[in-house]
């Protein structure tokens, strides 16, 4: 049996107030910043891309431990 937590949050500020509002799931958390992928399409950003964002920039708010 495998585990897998999932980490969902909103992205604030990225690229400059582009990306404010727009739901997204951790991918990877460094003392850098964070990995996300996109889980909505805005403007020029379509869902399921990858952007880094600043510490600042990603407020997490939901996680979900699947098991297989």
């Amino acid at each position: 049996m495998s585990e897998k937590t999932t980490i969902v949050g909103t992205i604030v500020g990225g690229f400059s107030g582009a990306l404010d509002g727009v739901q997204a799931r951790l991918i990877r958390a460094t003392k850098f910043g964070y990995t996300v992928e996109l889980l909505e399409s805005k403007g020029e950003f379509k869902k399921g891309s990858i952007v880094l964002l600043s510490v600042a920039e990603f407020t997490m708010h939901r996680w979900t431990m699947y098991h297989d």
